[in-house]
């Protein structure tokens, strides 16, 4: 009995053994599910935290750019090189110069503003002229921009400016802006953007948001979204050149929401242990690692230069759908990037069209001289008096302050200046005749089209016909187009001269027809695909052939031109 009873004893003893041995083997598996899923759910909260900075501090970088861009372009109206305009108004005693330099300045700084975004207003102020002017393409109501002019005086005067002073935090009527004035000479020059527009590109209205302007001593400047009463996760991304920056807040459980997932794991495991390894990973990798790293590929190609990466709408209140919908709107925000690059290289091709424009050969100055100078002594003053009229009209379009088009009356006005010009000189041995539709002669055109291909039949065939004809005709055609032709009986264009031009190979600048090419490269830059170029030669016969879209001008501003009749 006693060995049957160690018997049952050991029996038992082993029993429990059994069943502790299973227990904790279960237990340790239940417990290592339980922390595993618990560090993993931990982790990519911190991924999800991680990306969520990343987004913020994109975002800055967007602002800190364009902010730097303003101030890049606010200094270029009154730098030495740049600002003649700035001066005039700052020191001229003329009183008709001063307001044409205000008017002129006001539109430089309206294409400036609407390149920035329509939010951005800028002003001018020469307090020893009593000289005010603010530019603000939103239309800001009256009683705000006394508001603004108080302030900025306000600000002026218990200030000393300096160039190096970031953009400050300035109140308007309660309402706070980044501020950045720059000195010279005896005026000012600043810009302000409201704070409140720097939150809206980054905000979500979904609940547990929050984002904050703050200055460097952490007070609150502006505000976006309900303050949430539970457990928060803050970033705090300041902007260079700034005195401000950014705050976000949101719910831990917008980061964190997964917690709970570890009690479920833990009531599952007890029956079904192994299965539920398989479905933990499973779930792990579709709903965090595949959703993560499919963000991680995303702002991959988007930083490799795929600016149309966007990622899928995800209707729900997970960080990773929070995360989808922020890099989508910073996408978009991002993009109008693309359109401050492309209109930045428009600029690049004004401003050397415009240098190109204003180039004169020394050769040309030369035979006008020697023009005045065989008068002279001929004492022929009547012819004196015309050609100096001549060139005097010819040399104020040439070198005036002309915007990007002009209208169609002035450019042929200076085609008659420059025709009289060369009769002097080679007296009856070319004609020309001008033609003009009624009606056109308002439609805005790209400053010195027409002559350019005037001056190149005169120079390449004058010495080559006995007597040169020249015929221009302006005329509608099809609809909304305007047909430019020039005609001439001269020698014609070489044959590579013409495979170059239609090829767009570049010609050398000391050779012959660059201004052709130049004037190739200015159409398809400012009218893109609306406007053709056709040229057409043979000996006796070259047709040049413009056909441009009609441009009806609306203003003094260089760009302020609207397309139809």
């Amino acid at each position: 009995m006693k060995g049957i009873n160690m018997g049952e004893n050991g029996r038992k003893s082993i029993f429990k053994k059994v069943l502790w041995s299973m227990g904790a083997v279960m237990t340790g598996a239940i417990l290592i599910i339980e922390i595993s899923s618990l560090l993993l759910i931990h982790k990519d909260g911190q991924r999800a935290q991680e990306l969520f900075e990343d987004t913020i501090d994109s975002y800055g970088v967007f602002w800190e750019n364009k902010l730097n861009e303003t101030s890049r372009m606010m200094l270029s109206f009154i730098s030495a090189e740049t600002g003649a305009l700035y001066s005039q108004l700052c020191n001229s005693e003329d009183k008709l110069t001063v307001e044409t330099a205000k008017l002129q300045l006001r539109s430089q700084i309206a294409d400036m503003n609407a390149r920035q975004g329509y939010e951005l207003v800028t002003f001018v102020y020469v307090p020893d002229r009593n000289i005010y002017f603010s530019v603000d393409e939103k239309n800001t109501s009256y009683l705000k921009s006394q508001g603004i002019k108080e302030n900025v005086f306000d600000y002026i005067a218990h200030n000393t400016i300096a160039s190096k002073d970031k953009w400050s935090v300035l109140y308007v009527q309660d309402t706070p802006y980044l501020l950045k004035i720059y000195h010279m000479e005896n005026g000012y020059i600043g810009s302000l953007y409201p704070a409140g527009h720097i939150l809206e590109g980054l905000y979500d209205q979904e609940e547990n948001w929050v984002l904050e302007m703050v200055d460097r001593a952490g007070n609150t400047v502006a505000h976006m979204g309900e303050p949430y009463k539970g457990m928060t996760v803050s970033y705090d991304r300041f902007l260079e050149y700034t005195d401000a920056g950014i705050r976000v807040t949101i719910g831990s459980g917008r980061l964190y929401s997964n917690k709970g997932t570890g009690v479920l794991i833990l009531m599952g495991a007890m029956l079904f242990a192994s299965l539920l390894i398989f479905l933990v990973l499973g779930r792990q990798t579709r709903d965090v690692f595949e959703p993560l790293e499919r963000l991680r590929a995303a702002m991959e190609n988007y930083s490799g230069g795929d600016m149309d990466t966007r990622l899928p709408v995800v209707h729900d209140n997970s960080q990773i759908a929070n995360l989808y919908r922020t890099f989508n709107n910073m996408a978009d925000q991002i993009a109008h990037l693309k359109i401050q690059v492309y209109e930045t290289e428009l600029e690049r091709q004004r401003i050397n069209s415009n240098y190109l424009r204003i180039q004169i050969q020394p050769h040309f100055y030369t035979n006008i001289l020697n023009l005045f100078y065989g008068m002279a002594q001929m004492k022929d003053c009547v012819s004196i008096q015309k050609l100096a009229l001549a060139c005097g009209s010819y040399f104020r379009y040439l070198l005036g302050r002309k915007g990007t088009f002009v209208l169609l009356q002035e450019e042929l006005k200076c085609l008659s200046s420059y025709v009289e010009i060369q009769r002097y000189r080679y007296q009856d041995r070319f004609e020309a005749r001008i033609s003009v539709e009624p009606g056109l002669e308002e439609q805005a055109v790209l400053p010195l089209l027409i002559q350019t291909f005037f001056e190149n039949s005169l120079k390449h065939n004058i010495m080559r016909v006995p007597l040169l004809q020249v015929e221009v005709t302006v005329e509608a055609v099809e609809t909304e187009k305007m047909k430019i032709t020039v005609r001439d009986n001269g020698i014609g264009f070489k044959k590579d001269i013409l495979e170059k031009i239609e090829r767009d190979e570049s010609i050398e600048a000391g050779g012959e027809h660059i201004g052709i090419q130049n004037v190739k490269e200015r159409i398809r830059v400012f009218y893109g695909q609306t406007a053709q170029m056709q040229i057409e030669s043979v000996p006796g016969n070259t047709v040049v052939t413009l056909l441009l879209p009609l441009m009806i001008s609306k203003g003094d501003s260089e760009n302020e031109t609207a397309s139809g009749r």
